[in-house]
């Protein structure tokens, strides 16, 4: 007997690890944690393992209380949903004052973490997406379709805290570009999910968009919008300056199959058409991320933090762009038809060149003693 009871206990202690996970949600904290990574190296050099490592478990814990706190006041309607019945509070494996409980530990724990490693203003935009989440988001998904672009609003401040991380401030375009492409990539990604689980929503009483939409027609729409929008993104990135002109032109790919299936989608909207620009899209984010900070200018040392480290962060970055201009379509014809000896003949080396060269003939000449 006291073999059994002491099998039986180790069964459900070993339990609690999976139920606090799902809890959690963490999937999805796990890929607000790779956003908030994306906010800090959008930063530059030099990269501090002592401020990035306890902001993203910082982050991840802050996440983690929003979505139990979520699945706390849903409970009862997800218990109505296929997709969401198993999860531990409407499943039953666990008390709403257990799981009060972690909600309350996480949050604290993440937020004191944030302030004491990273600073004051990413504890406070940590806190914000908390109360954000769990007391405006939530709430409003019974009450107005718009719950979407709430809930793309929290979406968008994680990799604002990696950069306010890095840089203690919230300001500049390049924190801007960060919020705006989470923001606008939720758009078709939730659009679509909605539109796949549209009978479930219904059955937990959400209101979502799709639910008075019956031919689809207005959700894909919306998708196909934002993916536009979110294609454009790359192009007033490299205008203004916050990252090169070859992210304008890599992202015509990535960007590109995101609005051909969301035409798809608009052309005829379907359970799989639906579903293929939900799995792309989860293929798309992580792509646009490392290619936005990969290009970006602080990256190449333009505006990097300084430090007497910040040098040996950017060889292997340099290696990698080196690497890509020998890839260069248009490198390589020069080249062959140079017999090697020409310049870059790259358009957007060229063009970034001239640009410079233009900014400095207009600079005004400096007049020395003998001018006088």
């Amino acid at each position: 007997l006291s073999d059994a009871h002491d099998t039986a206990r180790g069964s459900a202690l070993g339990k609690w690890p999976s139920i606090y996970l799902e809890l959690a949600k963490y999937r999805l904290s796990s890929l607000v944690v790779f956003t908030t990574s994306a906010g800090y190296a959008m930063a530059g050099p030099p990269f501090d393992l002592a401020v990035l490592a306890p902001t993203l478990v910082g982050t991840f814990l802050a996440s983690a209380s929003a979505s139990c706190l979520n699945q706390i006041y849903e409970r009862d309607r997800d218990g109505r949903m296929r997709r969401t019945m198993r999860r531990p509070l409407p499943a039953g494996h666990m008390s709403v004052p257990h799981a009060l409980a972690f909600a309350l530990g996480s949050g604290t724990a993440g937020v004191g973490l944030l302030a004491a490693c990273a600073n004051p203003l990413t504890a406070a935009l940590g806190l914000a997406n908390i109360a954000l989440y769990a007391a405006v988001y939530t709430p409003l998904k019974v009450r107005s379709h718009r719950n979407t672009e709430v809930g793309a609003i929290v979406g968008a401040l994680p990799p604002l805290m990696g950069w306010t991380a890095a840089t203690n401030s919230a300001c500049g375009l390049e924190p801007l570009a960060l919020g705006a492409c989470l923001f606008l990539w939720q758009m078709p990604h939730f659009y679509a999910l909605a539109w796949l689980y549209r009978a479930d929503y219904a059955a937990g009483g959400y209101k979502m968009l799709p639910l008075y939409d019956p031919t689809g027609e207005r959700t894909a729409s919306h998708c196909l919008a934002y993916a536009l929008a979110l294609s454009a993104l790359p192009v007033a990135t490299s205008v203004a300056g916050v990252t090169s002109s070859m992210f304008a032109v890599e992202s015509i790919a990535f960007n590109g199959a995101l609005v051909l299936l969301a035409a798809r989608f608009r052309e005829r909207a379907s359970q799989g058409r639906a579903r293929a620009l939900f799995l792309y899209s989860l293929i798309q984010l992580p792509v646009m991320l490392v290619l936005l900070v990969f290009h970006g200018e602080r990256l190449q040392g333009g505006g990097a933090r300084e430090s007497d480290n910040g040098a040996r962060a950017l060889p292997a970055v340099e290696r990698l762009r080196d690497a890509g201009r020998e890839l260069c379509a248009h490198e390589r014809i020069a080249k062959a038809g140079a017999g090697g000896a020409a310049p870059t003949a790259c358009p957007i080396v060229l063009g970034e060149a001239a640009s410079s060269e233009s900014a400095l003939q207009h600079l005004p000449t400096a007049r020395g003693p003998a001018a006088e």
